[in-house]
Formats: structure tokens, C-alpha cells, sequence
């Protein structure tokens, strides 16, 4: 007895299905290697960035803390100098080197700050900051706040 209602597929297209499901298989598993290597990318660029961040930070420490000279003595301890500023806990270890030059007239001195540490794969990272720090006595800023007499006219 013949069912009326039962397509016979001809030879050639019986295993079409099978064919297309293992095409969807392969592009699936290609976009989820895509996905996971831009995952760990993006990891390795967020730990550079965290570290530049914080050497930036560093540096901008340090030369905020030679501009808070509150006398001769601070002005003249302004000099080259190199440290281990790596902050407690931290995973990168850090080195601040500072170059000073000193110009007489009018009294500056010129101040660049390098850090350097070694990223994850132990490739040497830098960053320089670089600054001009005025020697004028601290004590008078404080004269601009006061009040100005009246000019007397003739």
C-alpha cells in the first residue's frame, strides 16, 4: 500500500542536512576561538593600561610633592634622584629616575621624571613626565591674598 502523503527525498540530498549541520558547527566554533582570544586581548591591554595608570600616577606624585617647597632649604633638596616607588601590594615594581636643571635667571628648574617597570611578559615599559618648577619664596603667594591699599590720587 502507497501513503500519499510520503516524499521520498532523491539520493543525492539525504545527507544535505547532516552537511549543513556540521557547517553551523564549524562557524559556531570559529566565532567562540574569535571570542575567547579577544577576551584574553582585552585582559592583557587592561593590565597595561592599569599599569600606565599608575606609573602616571606616581610620577605626578612626585612632582607635585617637589612643587609644595615651603622654603630655600625645599628649593634646593630638589635634585636627581632614583628610587623604588613601587606602592605597598602592588604587583609591578616601579622605578622613578629624576633628571633636575637648574636655570639661574629667572630661577627654574627643569624636572623630568621617568618611570620604568616590565609588563607581564617582562617586556621594559616607560613613561616621562616633564615639568618646570619656579624658586620664588612660597611665603609670598601668601601676598596676593591680602588686601591692596586705596590709590591715592594727586
Amino acid at each position: 500500500m502507497k501513503h500519499p502523503h510520503r516524499h521520498h527525498a532523491p539520493a543525492r540530498m539525504r545527507g544535505f542536512a547532516m552537511i549543513e549541520a556540521l557547517i553551523a558547527f564549524l562557524v559556531l566554533s570559529i566565532g567562540m576561538l574569535a571570542l575567547a582570544r579577544l577576551q584574553n586581548d582585552l585582559r592583557v591591554n587592561a593590565d597595561a593600561a592599569r599599569e600606565r595608570t599608575e606609573a602616571m600616577r606616581l610620577a605626578q606624585i612626585d612632582i607635585e610633592r617637589l612643587r609644595a617647597f615651603a622654603d630655600a632649604a625645599g628649593w634646593n633638596a630638589i635634585a636627581d634622584a632614583e628610587i623604588d616607588v613601587t606602592p605597598a601590594g602592588g604587583t609591578t615594581a616601579y622605578t622613578l629616575t629624576r633628571v633636575v636643571t637648574t636655570n639661574a635667571e629667572p630661577a627654574l628648574k627643569t624636572v623630568q621624571v621617568t618611570l620604568r617597570w616590565n609588563d607581564r611578559h617582562g617586556a621594559g615599559q616607560s613613561l616621562r613626565l616633564s615639568t618646570l618648577i619656579a624658586g620664588h619664596d612660597p611665603v609670598l603667594s601668601g601676598a596676593l591674598t591680602l588686601s591692596r591699599p586705596p590709590l591715592a590720587h594727586p
